[in-house]
């Protein structure tokens, strides 16, 4: 009898520690599931609801993790300095422009395409300006700066790697074409496929997002935060300076 006892005892005690694990093991899917919430929620950033450039368009925000992002598209179509921006020259490698589209209602989907000198308000004789350090305002309104390739990759991993983060910075919009996975968890990023403005005109519309980073490769290209219509992915990759991509601004912090 006290042999039998002895072995109930041990048969509690193991389911005792089951359960216990088992509690523990939802407990942590639970704060993971709350943590997820809270990083994808979409919600804007505290105290910057709304924030407005330079010519007085206002564009909505957005909190991922610690970052504070625009959720659109900038639309400016003069350099908050004063710089000289020409439409839709002849391409040269640095002379700031931007592609405005036909459409006015484009404009306010998709926002306007600069390429990398517009975007970080500079000219060819300082093309080397790349952050790495500090911020590179650029464009954007005050208090903010075009984002650095690191900082690009910081959002990426927020949402899961690059292998994950495009099915989560999309817009859930017919707008993407060809769409190949079903957006999970959109985070309130938004990315537009405004596509890219080329020696060709404006090419993959529909099917790209490309957004300049503030970080410089060499003398010809600069790196950007690419997100696709046909896989989940977003990373950085390269491109022509002289090319024309949408920007998105970051708070300072």
């Amino acid at each position: 009898m006290h042999f039998l006892f002895s072995h109930v005892k041990i048969f509690a005690k193991i389911l005792l520690f089951s359960m216990l694990v088992s509690f523990c093991q939802m407990a942590v899917a639970q704060m993971s599931d709350r943590v997820d919430t809270l990083l994808l929620s979409g919600l804007p950033c505290k105290g910057h609801f709304i924030i407005t450039d330079h010519q007085g368009n206002t564009y909505r925000t957005v909190q991922i993790g610690s970052q504070c992002w625009m959720a659109e598209n900038m639309r400016c179509t003069t350099s908050p300095t004063g710089r000289h921006w020409y439409v839709n020259p002849s391409f040269t490698s640095h002379t700031p422009i931007f592609s405005p589209y036909v459409k006015e209602h484009r404009v306010e989907q998709y926002g306007n395409l600069y390429n990398w000198a517009a975007a970080m308000d500079i000219d060819e004789r300082n093309y080397k300006k790349a952050s790495s350090g500090s911020y590179h305002r650029g464009i954007c309104p005050a208090g903010w700066h075009l984002p650095t390739a690191d900082e690009w990759t910081v959002l990426f991993n927020t949402l899961q790697g690059t292998r994950k983060a495009g099915s989560m910075m999309k817009c859930p919009s017919s707008l993407w074409e060809s769409q190949a996975v079903t957006l999970d968890k959109e985070c309130g990023f938004s990315a537009m496929p405004a596509g890219t403005f080329t020696e060709e005109g404006l090419v993959n519309l529909g099917f790209n997002a490309q957004f300049w980073s503030a970080t410089s490769f060499d003398r010809n290209m600069a790196w950007y935060c690419g997100v696709y219509s046909y896989n989940n992915n977003s990373e950085n990759n390269l491109d022509y300076k002289c090319y024309g991509c949408s920007v998105r601004c970051l708070r300072d912090e």
